[in-house]
């Protein structure tokens, strides 16, 4: 790894807004985990209702998120294709050894 700041080192800049989208993806899924925990150990209706609506933009700031990578990276398109909005197991559709619990 360098010790260029990413900006320097020379990357081209589609992979430098790879970067920027994944590191935005981790932060709105950070975000998602905290305010699912607050909304979980809160008691009063009214905050529960402000948590409930945060919880839902940090979702949706992922949901597009996720949606431009898969539009600029074809391997991650075509994982994304395969893997997401089936029906049954899991890792069914990857051929994964039946043997693992």
């Amino acid at each position: 790894m360098s010790h260029l700041p990413l900006e320097e080192s020379g990357l081209p800049a589609t992979a430098l807004d790879m970067h920027r989208a994944i590191g935005a993806l981790v932060a709105a899924l950070q975000a998602l985990d905290v305010n699912s925990q607050r909304f979980e150990a809160c008691t009063d209706p009214e905050l529960r209702r402000v948590l409930a609506h945060a919880g839902d933009t940090s979702r949706r700031e992922a949901a597009m998120l996720f949606e431009w990578m898969r539009r600029r990276d074809a391997r991650l398109d075509k994982e994304m294709k395969e893997a997401l909005f089936k029906a049954g197991p899991i890792v069914a559709q990857f051929h994964y050894d039946e043997t693992v619990k």
